[in-house]
């Protein structure tokens, strides 16, 4: 199936309930990692380059810590950042160190195994977008984010997407996946080669836990969209 519209700005609706959150719980030192093109409104500081951010702090997230005390930013918002980088978990490591709270928007596993997705040369022969290294998901009830490599080998030639999912990518809050918490430290599930996959059933295994995670993303959104966007 042709994908119809793409969505990858953010959406403004997800924004504006993040800021109505800062805001109703009185944060007053945000922090910001990897800014984009659209920083968020409400940061106080700023991880990352943006010729439109005065004041920000570039350092390699990957290695290095980040320059702040222990809980010494109240709120952390982060759109499209971590699935690029090549540690994220020690970098997140940092940020649950950091932050007593805060929100994470990443790609859903959905979309980045779609072929068509991203803009380009060739792009229909590829999953999601091809500069990722990593599928991350979440789980809001859990306070669980999941962080898996992204294997364009088997995304590309192993996994078949059903015109069922097709259909549900044009709902475009399931183009991300949101992660939002509250004081209780995240756990993070890191799966790497050896550790969570068999060696003569790593493609059975790796399209499991992909399958699983894709099953998970699309119920985490419909948590988010009915707790933080349509609240009742």
């Amino acid at each position: 199936m042709k994908i119809e519209k793409y969505y990858w700005a953010p959406i403004q609706e997800v924004v504006h309930a993040i800021e109505d959150v800062c805001k109703k719980k009185k944060y007053t030192t945000i922090l910001e990692i990897g800014p984009g093109a659209r920083p968020f409104s409400l940061a106080t500081h700023t991880v990352g380059y943006n010729e439109q951010v005065d004041n920000y702090i570039e350092i390699d997230c990957d290695t290095t810590p980040l320059p702040f005390p222990d809980r010494s930013m109240d709120f952390m918002f982060s759109r499209h950042t971590f699935e690029d980088i090549q540690n994220p978990d020690y970098a997140l490591r940092q940020v649950f160190r950091v932050c007593g709270a805060g929100f994470i928007e990443t790609p859903s596993p959905l979309i980045e195994v779609i072929k068509g997705v991203d803009f380009g040369e060739h792009a229909s022969l590829y999953g999601g977008y091809k500069h990722h290294r990593y599928i991350i998901w979440s789980d809001i009830e859990k306070c669980e984010i999941h962080i898996l490599p992204k294997y364009s080998c088997i995304i590309d030639h192993v996994i078949h997407i059903t015109d069922e999912l097709y259909e549900i990518i044009k709902d475009p809050l399931q183009w991300n996946q949101y992660f939002i918490w509250f004081e209780q430290e995240p756990k993070i599930v890191m799966y790497k080669n050896g550790v969570n996959f068999g060696g003569a059933t790593f493609t059975q295994d790796y399209c499991k836990i992909l399958t699983e995670a894709i099953t998970c993303s699309i119920k985490n959104t419909q948590y988010f969209k009915e707790t933080f966007l349509h609240p009742l």
